[in-house]
């Protein structure tokens, strides 16, 4: 018996994982609950087959965190599932669409084979960003190819504050989703050459807009390769230390929002809510505080796109009742729910952080160029 079969038998069957998990909050029956995910480790681990539910059930997860949170015996509930993803995967019995999008990350730098060339295309000419520079500025994938107000909302912040920061030419994915599907060898692979070819320029800090970035670069690159010779910082904990010293001035700005919360920086939701009220924005709380995840990481958008848009319409029905906008610091966030809401024909009003921020602190105006 492995260590992760061990800590499967400590369950207690309290069921409280079952309460938290967004895929159970859209699905009936109970049938795709984290309890019934870790009960089928020793027959993956055998190599014997599982039904189509206990297999689904593998991919519906997108690994937010929160059942690990509410278990009361600690069972390690999201590594266990990232653990059943690298052996099915060693097995060659995961999903088409996972080992494609998989492929993709490692062979192409982006999740969508995105064109390279493209990374790139949101800067501006009055950007003013150095050749080279001790603080570098990450954008990630969703931000550069989807989302470039954020990235540019970014830059011109770090301007105002007097900072000219360089940006990574050879930018990759982080590889989030390697992660989430337990490639840790391809990942670690990934992130050596990420890494060497970060210190190479002589960074010693990377400014990162996405959480899952954040994540993966400051916290797992450690793990799969050694400690980095550079520090990593999510965007918003840049500004809020901007703000409290008073670098960056926020004006007011009329608004009453709910905050979508970002799974990877779930232990960190009092920065943004900082930033907000330092801009005097009413912040009125979705789920009454709890964190429920957006519903497209993981591979769960791809692999089961109706379920994960069902996920995504508890934030976007929910905030609507509570607040005239929804404020964001995960690009992947918006990437999702914006997807959800043209395929069931529903309106959101959506912004990230880092632009409400540039639109007190610079004006509306000067944002929009």
């Amino acid at each position: 018996m492995n260590k992760f079969e061990l800590e499967v038998s400590y369950c207690i069957d309290c069921k409280k994982c079952w309460d938290v998990c967004p895929v159970n909050k859209v699905t009936e029956g109970n049938i795709y609950t984290p309890q019934g995910k870790i009960e089928s480790l020793a027959k993956i681990a055998a190599g014997e087959e599982l039904t189509q539910e206990e297999y689904d059930n593998i991919y519906l997860s997108t690994r937010c965190g929160a059942c690990d949170d509410v278990c009361p015996v600690n069972i390690p509930i999201t590594d266990i599932i990232q653990y059943e993803r690298q052996l099915l995967a060693e097995q060659g019995r995961e999903p088409a669409k996972t080992t494609a999008i998989s492929n993709n990350i490692i062979e192409h730098n982006s999740p969508g084979a995105k064109d390279p060339e493209k990374r790139f295309d949101w800067i501006t000419e009055d950007l003013d960003i150095a050749e080279s520079s001790e603080i570098a500025y990450m954008a990630g994938c969703w931000v550069s190819y989807s989302q470039p107000d954020i990235a540019r909302a970014t830059i011109r912040l770090l301007n105002h504050a007097g900072i000219r920061p360089m940006i990574l030419k050879e930018e990759k994915c982080c590889g989030l989703f390697l992660l989430d599907n337990g490639h840790l060898g391809d990942l670690a692979e990934h992130a050596k050459k990420f890494v060497d070819y970060i210190e190479s320029l002589g960074v010693k800090k990377v400014i990162a807009s996405c959480p899952g970035c954040y994540l993966v670069l400051g916290k797992e690159y450690p793990k799969l390769y050694r400690e980095l010779n550079f520090e990593v910082e999510h965007s918003l904990n840049v500004f809020k230390d901007m703000i409290s010293d008073g670098t960056l001035r926020p004006e007011k700005l009329d608004l009453t929002v709910s905050v979508r919360d970002a799974c990877p920086m779930r232990d960190s939701k009092d920065v943004p809510r900082s930033i907000l009220e330092s801009m005097g924005v009413q912040v009125n709380e979705l789920f009454d505080g709890k964190q429920v995840c957006c519903g497209g990481p993981g591979g769960l958008k791809p692999n089961f796109p109706e379920i994960a848009d069902d996920i995504a319409m508890l934030t976007v029905q929910g905030y609507k009742d509570k607040a005239g906008m929804l404020a964001s610091y995960c690009p992947f966030c918006v990437h999702h729910m914006e997807g959800a809401c043209k395929s069931k024909d529903e309106e959101m009003k959506i912004k990230d952080v880092s632009v409400l921020l540039a639109e007190s602190v610079l004006g509306a105006d000067f944002i929009r160029k």
